[in-house]
């Protein structure tokens, strides 16, 4: 992770580490986003980028339970492709670790092939329960809840829009990085969910952005 804050635990909203074990600490009633922080390998980083450079534009998507008929439609998407089990390891690695922590009957999971950004609006999360992460390069754009400022309320707008925070508080996941964060629905913390963005890109980036919602 790319942060303007140590990395380890540091600060009771945002708990980064190099080990897996941090994940579960998603259920701290004052933690907002975890962050496992493992650097995506040369092949499985060059797989992503040229499997989006072959795909442009290309989005996987599918709501239900975690099943072997997901991950045999995962496989026939990415195998195919130079080093695509790289990719299909990783996504597995990341359906595998939601299903130990959050237990879902259904969620939500969206595999986009990006070549600019998808969502570059500073915005708060609403949705339950979210994990994300990026191959190919640096992924979700996220800020404190306490450097987000807000345009005033215009007529017939119910939320008010963050304004675009200044670069040195904004942190972003790095290339392969595994984070979960809470949106506004999860219980009591529709006040504290993650404040984030789409990841960032210049002319020549191609990444594979990986979501996975909970949503039941």
């Amino acid at each position: 992770m790319k942060s303007n804050l140590q990395i380890q635990k540091y600060a009771s909203h945002y708990i980064v580490d190099s080990n897996a074990s941090v994940l579960p600490h998603i259920y701290n009633s004052e933690t907002s986003l975890v962050c496992y922080c493992q650097p995506a390998s040369w092949a499985l980083s060059r797989a992503a980028q040229s499997f989006v450079t072959r795909h442009p534009d290309d989005r996987f998507t599918y709501q239900g339970e975690i099943s072997p008929k997901l991950i045999q439609q995962l496989s026939s998407k990415f195998t195919p492709s130079s080093h695509g089990n790289l990719i299909l390891s990783h996504i597995e690695l990341m359906l595998e670790m939601f299903n130990t922590l959050l237990q879902p009957e259904e969620i939500g999971l969206r595999v986009i092939a990006c070549q600019h950004a998808h969502s570059p609006a500073f915005h708060e999360n609403r949705m339950i329960a979210r994990m994300t992460s990026s191959l190919g390069g640096s992924g979700e754009q996220w800020i404190e809840r306490q450097d987000a400022q807000y345009f005033p309320l215009q007529k017939n707008q119910t939320t008010a829009q963050i304004k675009p925070p200044p670069a040195h508080t904004i942190n972003s996941l790095c290339d392969g990085d595994i984070a979960i964060y809470k949106g506004t629905s999860w219980l009591e913390h529709e006040h504290n969910a993650l404040i984030s963005a789409s990841p960032t890109f210049n002319d020549k980036d191609a990444k594979l952005c990986v979501y996975i919602d909970f949503i039941s």
